[in-house]
């Protein structure tokens, strides 16, 4: 999710499971933005969006 990625291809008998799993994660960057707690890690290779 924090690397950008939109789409996922999956099982159908994964599906419930996995989506429940992406609202989690998706609900946990929102609360981390929320507070002020990003978190960037050196491996995804993404630009620190607070420094300019």
């Amino acid at each position: 999710m924090r690397a950008g990625i939109d789409s996922v291809s999956i099982n159908l008998d994964a599906a419930v499971f996995t989506r429940k799993l992406i609202a989690s994660i998706e609900y946990r960057i929102m609360l981390e933005k929320a507070l002020g707690q990003v978190k960037v890690d050196p491996d995804w290779d993404l630009p620190d969006p607070d420094k300019k």
